[in-house]
């Protein structure tokens, strides 16, 4: 009993001679424990952490750290920090141990990770929230847009006539009206199409297609509005070898739809120009792309007038364009839909442009079916 004493006597000399004041004043608590697990010594963070100093009888790891000595043992194999479970008046939280052996005992370094487990945990709810409110949008999208779309068409039933000869005060409430609603059934739309993207309850369409012809199918639908905005348009695939590909058809359209209504909005003279090809050997490097795979390239060109630098770290996240305008908002749900989209389709997207030289969209994605599949 007096050798034990005296042992307990000269680690607690040795610990007050060498132990410096970084130690002592350290954030993280440091604890010395015997062979035994017993805490010999602690530092000011640990005795005000684990309350050492204010108990009568001695304290063991175990006694402020679940399956304590467990852990230090794991920690001493590993060689590094693991993670473990505190102990404060019948309270847990999550902590960093690392351990390191001194003569016959541990020394402890506990760090207190408990806010940043907590942080962790509401990111991880946030984003399941995220998730699940935009399934539910999802499923409710035509009761949104219906109501929109009534009022869009009943308000160009007036001015069409159908109730009668308005009055010239009248036709222009009517055309505010038919004009907001139709502003406001593309935003909506926008909106819902970037939250069905985005949402857990996005169904993929993976099939072989003749890109080409299904490409011509989806420029039909901007045929005459490029006309109306005199902007010419060009659609090139002469290299495009094997017309038909393997992906996710649902994503290529939204991907093709929405570069394009992009493209459309910001340009008001020139050109554009939609290009299917093949990756270049420089694209294999700048994407990370396999060469076991083969890959479609889809290029889109405009002579818009381009976007500043500072907003292209942002361009394809709404979220951070809430509060700048309608314009900018609209523009991002349809980026930020092409670029999920073509995430969902296993692929790469990369956006550049310069002031007053255009916008070049560059898609790659993989065409061919996985042998896994």
């Amino acid at each position: 009993m007096q050798i034990m004493k005296l042992s307990r006597v000269v680690k607690k000399l040795w610990w007050f001679l060498n132990a410096s004041n970084t130690i002592k004043n350290l954030p993280d608590s440091v604890i010395y424990a015997d062979a035994s697990g017993y805490i010999i010594q602690a530092n000011k963070s640990a005795s005000v952490c684990f309350g050492i100093e204010n108990t009568k009888t001695p304290l063991r790891v175990k006694d402020i750290i679940v399956d304590g000595m467990n852990s230090v043992n794991e920690s001493l194999r590993k060689k590094q920090p693991v993670s473990a479970i505190g102990i404060v008046k019948d309270k847990e939280f999550y902590i960093e141990l690392n351990a390191v052996r001194k003569w016959n005992g541990y020394y402890i370094v506990i760090r207190d990770v408990s806010k940043l487990t907590n942080e962790l945990t509401t990111e991880r709810k946030i984003a399941r929230f995220n998730g699940e409110k935009n399934a539910m949008l999802s499923m409710i999208q035509e009761d949104i847009k219906s109501p929109i779309n009534s009022i869009s068409g009943f308000s160009k039933g007036l001015l069409d006539g159908i109730g009668g000869d308005l009055t010239e005060k009248q036709q222009k409430y009517i055309k505010i009206i038919n004009s907001n609603a139709s502003d406001l059934y593309t935003y909506m739309d926008k909106l819902l199409e970037f939250s069905y993207a985005e949402s857990s309850i996005y169904a993929s369409e993976y099939s072989n297609f003749d890109i080409i012809s299904f490409t011509k199918e989806i420029l039909k639908d901007y045929t005459n509005i490029f006309e109306e905005k005199k902007l010419l348009f060009n659609f090139e695939y002469s290299s495009i070898q094997n017309r038909t590909i393997y992906t996710d058809k649902r994503a290529y359209e939204g991907i093709i739809r929405n570069i394009l209504e992009t493209s459309y909005a910001m340009t008001e003279e020139g050109y554009i120009t939609l290009s299917l090809g093949y990756p270049a050997d420089e694209d294999y490097i700048n994407f990370g792309l396999s060469e076991s795979k083969q890959y479609i390239q889809i290029n889109v060109k405009d002579t818009s007038p381009g976007i500043d630098k500072k907003e292209m770290q942002y361009l394809c996240d709404p979220y951070s364009q809430i509060g700048k305008g309608k314009i900018n908002f609209v523009r991002s749900l349809r980026l930020g839909c092409a670029s999920i989209l073509t995430k969902r389709a296993l692929g790469f997207i990369d956006i550049n442009s310069e002031i007053l030289q255009g916008v070049m969209y560059n898609i790659v994605l993989p065409v061919t079916k996985d042998r896994n599949e």
